[in-house]
């Protein structure tokens, strides 16, 4: 990172990841053709997982490389008398993988549901019998995250 000063913590940019209400994840072809997408994420550990249909060009694209980068921003604000803009980020990269393993799956979907739909948790079970099938959830084993805070 050029300034130093805006480094921050890998323990700062993985709450960063917690907190932002999206994050961007970015393929690559393996021509080199750049592909970013916005993602639902969720995180335990080193790990981040997102789900996605069962077929579409993420997949594809993860079966044909499976290195993935995340960016995510949280408490941005523009700071208009400095011409600048004030947030905390996060750059993740790692490897991806399509998740098999059915209760690893269900695990992930329901630390999904509760991040984006706590109020609604009475109704997982119902969810899962209706759509489980049709979904499909990538996990990233994050080897390398840096922070910033500017």
């Amino acid at each position: 990172m050029i300034k130093k000063q805006c480094e921050r913590s890998d323990a700062f940019a993985w709450d960063v990841v917690d907190r932002a209400p999206y994050a961007v994840l970015a393929l690559s072809d393996t021509d080199g053709t750049p592909y970013c997408v916005p993602i639902s994420p969720v995180r335990r550990g080193k790990a981040v997982y997102f789900h996605c249909a069962a077929v579409g060009k993420k997949l594809e694209l993860l079966k044909k490389n499976p290195r993935a980068a995340l960016t995510a921003v949280s408490d941005w604000v523009v700071d208009s008398p400095e011409y600048t803009m004030r947030y905390s980020s996060a750059v993740a990269q790692g490897t991806a993988r399509i998740v098999e393993d059915e209760e690893e799956k269900r695990r992930a979907l329901y630390w999904l549901s509760e991040r984006y739909s706590r109020a609604d948790l009475d109704k997982f079970d119902a969810m899962m019998a209706k759509y489980a099938k049709a979904a499909r959830i990538v996990r990233i084993d994050v080897d390398e995250i840096t922070g910033k805070q500017n």
